[in-house]
């Protein structure tokens, strides 16, 4: 495990004063990056996913200074590259497994060449939504980030506030994500992103 990083409530409340200058936007927008976070590294196998995200959110604390006044643009951008640098470095750390007989039997070497396009994927998909327009752009990411009952509720409250019905809103995002999907294509068939494009 990386070398722990601490947060004092001083750069916690910066770290909401960046992400909103409204506190109870901050607090929604803190909690909804944390979420994705442990999706994130849920996703990718870490069982310690919590942790992983505590820790990412830790580390930008610790740069919120400096960050609130240099980076522009969407600062949960931010947060995910910090967690893909965490990830690479907890992946260069573990030690080589010992592997029982039993474990063996269980055990699954990742296939290098699909860690890559799992990568590239990610790559390009970050590259596509940093050309869409910032309303269409936090549209998608608000769309798609509740689960279950809660999901379908926040949908509604989503329609309400753009004072449209859901069947306009799932238009308009299905719209946006044939759009990204085509750009996240084509992305892959380059090999990768290419920012001049």
């Amino acid at each position: 495990m990386p070398k722990q990083w601490t947060v004092t409530q001083e750069s916690f409340d910066r770290l909401l004063a960046w992400l909103d200058a409204d506190r109870e936007r901050a607090g929604r927008k803190y909690e909804d990056i944390r979420q994705s976070l442990i999706k994130i590294f849920a996703w990718r196998g870490h069982g310690d996913a919590e942790e992983l995200a505590d820790e990412t959110i830790n580390r930008v604390g610790n740069k919120v200074e400096e960050l609130a006044a240099s980076y522009r643009g969407d600062p949960a951008f931010y947060f995910y590259g910090v967690a893909k640098r965490l990830m690479l470095e907890c992946a260069r750390r573990q030690p080589p497994e010992a592997l029982t007989p039993e474990v063996e039997s269980r055990h699954v070497t990742p296939d290098p060449a699909a860690t890559d396009e799992t990568e590239r994927r990610h790559e390009c998909l970050s590259h596509c939504l940093r050309r869409l327009s910032p309303e269409n752009r936090r549209l998608i990411l608000l769309y798609y980030e509740k689960e279950k009952q809660r999901k379908i509720d926040f949908r509604k409250e989503l329609a309400r506030a753009r004072r449209t019905d859901l069947n306009a809103l799932r238009v308009r995002v299905h719209r946006i994500r044939v759009a990204l999907q085509k750009c996240v294509e084509a992305c892959l068939e380059r090999g990768g992103p290419d920012e001049s494009a």
